[in-house]
């Protein structure tokens, strides 16, 4: 072969390389482009999540304003029961309070519930761009390894023929040199960006795992751990509905904690919250897992039994009083209880384990 000829080969198999090396060089980019597009989409997707938390964060208060408003109607109600002119009209303005209240209630549940929903799909798309960038990043991380392996032994071959043959030191070799340290560079930049995509996405995996402990944690009640009014009130509605669904029984119970005022004006409100974290904790103990407890008012917590007859309800009510007469002190609640009936709202089930509620403190106190 001619001098000319083999430079010729140099010059193409330069060439090649170089070309090879723009081609993986692109892809690399081009991948990495598309992870970094991905990353900012699911940045955007919790920032929405967020602005959905606060939203869902300041109906919570709203709907807790509400309920307290409608507790302290019931409260005046009870204490007033005399016939007079004035009584009646008085009572007619606390029920009128009271209808205003549950207005807002529901408006704020309604609004809870898209909320939800929201995030719900919010969390669904967060999910799905994770999965597409895991699966790019493995595919990403796998070609690149091969690639790096390859060129790896190209340049270990290649520094061996540098030290053992005399064009070690000619413009060609020199050249092809400074295109593989250029390449060897390259790589590990790429990798350098590879180890901070994936710090990304660990990052981010914990972001939505954090987001969801917030979703399921932000319908509970600060002080007793279980559901507040507004997340009570969707939970109890798709037990009703789960309840129809299936032609099972569900049974709704309403308690209140007897004497807890008396409690609060004797040893101070630390121990009155201590007294209602105590009954919330032996309500749900004796409840099934699946079972709905609410804190529905100050003193009042709202239970709903899916597959329960109000026999079985009543049977577990013996259960928590049992538990709460244990403690120390003893402590003890009223009942009341409605079984779903074909003609039941949501509203006339409550209604209705409300006046049971209500007879049963009357018969104590009669």
């Amino acid at each position: 072969m001619s001098g000319a000829d083999d430079r010729v080969r140099r010059d193409r198999a330069r060439l090649d390389a170089e070309r090879a090396q723009r081609e993986r060089a692109e892809t690399d980019q081009t991948t990495a482009d598309t992870d970094q597009t991905q990353s900012d989409v699911d940045q955007s997707s919790a920032e929405a999540d967020q602005a959905a938390s606060d939203v869902d964060q300041d109906l919570a208060r709203r709907d807790q304003y509400s309920a307290d408003r409608d507790q302290a109607a019931a409260d005046w109600e009870g204490l007033h029961v005399e016939q007079t002119d004035a009584a009646r009209e008085a009572l007619a303005t606390s029920s009128s309070e009271r209808e205003a209240t549950t207005r807002e209630r529901t408006a704020s549940a309604a609004g809870r519930e898209r909320t939800s929903a929201t995030r719900a799909a919010t969390a669904a798309r967060r999910d799905e761009i994770a999965r597409v960038r895991d699966r790019t990043a493995e595919l990403r991380d796998q070609l690149a390894e091969a690639r790096d392996a390859a060129a790896a032994a190209r340049d270990r071959a290649a520094e061996a023929r540098y030290r053992h043959t005399q064009a070690g030191d000619s413009p060609e070799w020199r050249a092809l040199r400074a295109l593989h340290e250029a390449a060897a560079a390259e790589r590990a930049q790429a990798a350098a960006e590879r180890v901070a995509a994936a710090a990304d996405r660990r990052a981010a995996a914990a972001d939505r795992e954090q987001a969801a402990t917030d979703r399921r944690l932000g319908g509970l009640d600060e002080l007793t751990g279980v559901y507040r009014r507004g997340a009570g009130e969707l939970a109890i509605a798709k037990e009703i509905d789960r309840a129809r669904r299936s032609a099972s029984p569900l049974t709704v119970a309403m308690f209140d904690v007897d004497h807890l005022k008396s409690v609060n004006d004797r040893y101070g409100h630390d121990a009155g919250d201590a007294l209602l974290r105590s009954v919330a904790t032996t309500i749900v103990a004796a409840l099934r897992a699946y079972d709905v407890t609410v804190r529905w008012g100050g003193d009042e917590f709202l239970c709903a039994l899916y597959d329960a007859t109000t026999e079985v309800a009543i049977e577990r009510t013996a259960q928590i009083e049992a538990g709460l007469g244990a403690l120390n002190p003893p402590v003890s609640v009223s009942a009341g209880y409605a079984e779903l009936s074909a003609a039941d709202t949501f509203s006339s089930i409550i209604a209705r384990a409300d006046r049971g509620l209500a007879r049963m403190k009357a018969a104590r106190t009669a």
